[in-house]
């Protein structure tokens, strides 16, 4: 049974596609059982809100993806690392969830909802601020592992000042 009363909730075979080919796809049923998203959510809604944050997180991340891809011929973030993977996907499902804040207290017109959009702003933040975490370690990963190829060239100190030269 769910917080919000309904004994059964909706199962979801729905993968939202990336758009992007090196970043993975994201099966709605995760983004529901992660999130523990209410029932009162329609489905469109939650592809739109992962859509559009699919699209904002890959335009973060595309830079670093080139500069892997021009050591590394790796096709997909999956094959890459797992790891950097599944932070991608938290990255993606957190901004998704922090986007789904507003359309909360119009699902459900509850006092909990008013509660809750009340608090909206707090739990959008928290949920902003773990996806940037997210997409700090992916861009970090990444980068890590150009570097470790030669992607950057080499690094001198002169007087305290890093140099680089490529």
């Amino acid at each position: 049974m769910s917080l919000n009363g309904i004994a059964s909730t909706p199962v979801s075979t729905t993968t939202v596609v990336n758009a992007h080919a090196f970043f993975p796809d994201i099966e709605m049923q995760a983004f529901i059982d992660i999130y523990r998203l209410p029932s009162e959510y329609k489905e469109i809604t939650l592809v739109q809100e992962l859509k559009t944050a699919m699209y904002q997180i890959n335009e973060e991340l595309i830079d670093y993806v080139l500069i892997l891809q021009s050591v590394d011929p790796v096709e997909t973030l999956e094959e890459h690392n797992e790891t950097l993977s599944h932070a991608y996907k938290t990255a993606v499902m957190g901004k998704a969830r922090s986007g789904l804040i507003k359309y909360f207290e119009t699902a459900n017109r509850k006092a909990a909802a008013e509660i809750q959009g009340d608090r909206g702003d707090v739990l959008k933040d928290v949920w902003t601020e773990a996806a940037h975490a997210a997409i700090d370690q992916v861009s970090k990963g990444l980068m890590d592992a150009a570097a470790k190829l030669g992607a950057l060239g080499k690094r001198h100190h002169a007087n305290g000042f890093k140099a680089v030269t490529i």
